[in-house]
C-alpha cells in the first residue's frame, strides 16, 4: 500500500510541475540566430534573410555571389534587348541593382534565367522579375561567361502595383537551394516628387495623371515625349477645314526614340486630349502632321533618334489650349496607357 501510495504521489507530482517530467529527457540547446552574410565556405541556410550592401553566395551547383546595391520605383520603361516592358497606368517598376561575383575556379554563364526574382506585393499577390538582365547603363540584352573572380553590375526589373510599397523580395538561384528573403520597407528609393500621389508618404504611389512641363522629357512609352510650341492656324490643315467661327490650335512635340531597336511612329500611337481655356474637350483630328508643313508625317525612329510632330485640334475663336493630356499606346492598349498632363499655359507660342 506504500509503494501504491509513493506512485501516486509521484504521478501527482509530475502533472501539477510538468518541468519534471522532462528532466529525463536530454536537454539540446537552442540554436544559436545566425548574423551577417552567408559567404561561400561558410555555413548555408536554407533561407536567409538579406540586406542591402551585403553580399551572399546563392546556389549550390554553380555558387554566385551576389550583393542587392539598390532598388527603386520607377515609372520608365525597361528595356533589355529587343524587348521593352512599359507599365500600365496601373502599374510601376521595382528596379533592381546587383553585383554578381563569379567565386568558382571555372567559367560560369550568366543571363536573365540565372537568378529567379520574385516580388511579394501589398496583397500577398507573387510578381515574377522580367524576362531580361542588362548591364548596368546599357540596353543590350545581357548573356555573359563570367571569368573566375570576375564581377559585374546588372539590373533587373519587376512590374508591380502603381499603388503602394513592394514589401518582399526573394532572390533564388536554382530550384531547392537556399534563397534570400529581402524585408524592402523603408529601403526603396521612391519616386520623382512629380510623379509621386502626396497622399502616400512613402513615395510609392504614382499619381493617377502625371504633370508635364514644356521643354522636358517625359517617359511616355518606347518614346520620350517633349512638349515644344503651341501655336493657332487659320484655314486649312491637310485640306480640313476647322468650321466656321473656329480655328486650328496647334501643339508641337519632339519624341525620341529610348529603346534598342527601331520604333515605328503613327497617328494611332498617341491619345491626346485638349480642354480648352473655357474647360472643354476639344476635337482631335485624328492625324499627326509635320512641325513646320502641311503635310501627313508617320515613319520609323531608330534607337536615339528623334522627330518633331504636330497635333491639331479645332478650337471657337477666341480660345486656346489649357492642358493636354497624352498617352502613349505603342505596346500597351490605349485605355490602360499612363496620362501625362502637359500645362499649355507655360509652352511658347509660334503666334
Amino acid at each position: 500500500m506504500h509503494n501504491r501510495h509513493s506512485a501516486l504521489f509521484a504521478a501527482l507530482a509530475l502533472v501539477a510541475h510538468p518541468t519534471l517530467a522532462q528532466t529525463s529527457k536530454p536537454m539540446t540547446k537552442p540554436t544559436p540566430a545566425l548574423s551577417g552574410p552567408i559567404v561561400l565556405g561558410t555555413q548555408q541556410l536554407p533561407g536567409e534573410f538579406g540586406t542591402l550592401g551585403q553580399t551572399y553566395t546563392i546556389g549550390q551547383r554553380e555558387p554566385l555571389n551576389l550583393t542587392l546595391r539598390s532598388a527603386a520605383y520607377t515609372i520608365e520603361p525597361f528595356v533589355s534587348g529587343t524587348n521593352t516592358w512599359v507599365p500600365k497606368a496601373d502599374e510601376k517598376i521595382l528596379l533592381l541593382r546587383f553585383t554578381a561575383h563569379n567565386p568558382n575556379p571555372q567559367d560560369i554563364s550568366l543571363y536573365s534565367g540565372s537568378l529567379k526574382l520574385t516580388a511579394i506585393d501589398q496583397t500577398d499577390t507573387n510578381r515574377k522579375a522580367l524576362d531580361g538582365m542588362v548591364r548596368e547603363g546599357l540596353q543590350e540584352a545581357l548573356s555573359v561567361s563570367l571569368k573566375p573572380a570576375q564581377k559585374i553590375d546588372i539590373m533587373m526589373a519587376i512590374l508591380v502595383p502603381a499603388s503602394g510599397v513592394v514589401p518582399k523580395l526573394i532572390v533564388e538561384r536554382e530550384p531547392g537551394a537556399p534563397v534570400i528573403r529581402y524585408d524592402l520597407r523603408g529601403k526603396v528609393a521612391g519616386l520623382p516628387a512629380y510623379q509621386a500621389d502626396a497622399s502616400d508618404t512613402t513615395g510609392a504611389t504614382v499619381r493617377k495623371q502625371v504633370p508635364a512641363e514644356p521643354g522636358t522629357f517625359y517617359p511616355l512609352g518606347v518614346f520620350d515625349t517633349r512638349l515644344d510650341l503651341i501655336g493657332t492656324v487659320e484655314g486649312t490643315l491637310i485640306n480640313r477645314d476647322p468650321g466656321q467661327n473656329k480655328q486650328w490650335f496647334t501643339a508641337i512635340f519632339t519624341i525620341k526614340n529610348r529603346t534598342a531597336t527601331q520604333q515605328r511612329y503613327v497617328w494611332s500611337d498617341f491619345v491626346p486630349e485638349l480642354r480648352d481655356t473655357d474647360g472643354e474637350k476639344a476635337h482631335w483630328n485624328q492625324a499627326l502632321l509635320k512641325a513646320s508643313r502641311d503635310e501627313v508625317t508617320y515613319g520609323n525612329l531608330g534607337p536615339g533618334e528623334e522627330v518633331r510632330i504636330r497635333f491639331f485640334f479645332d478650337l471657337p475663336k477666341g480660345t486656346m489650349g489649357k492642358t493636354l493630356t497624352l498617352s502613349e499606346a505603342r505596346l500597351v492598349h490605349h485605355t490602360t496607357a499612363r496620362p501625362f498632363v502637359f500645362d499649355l499655359t507655360k509652352a511658347p507660342r509660334i503666334n
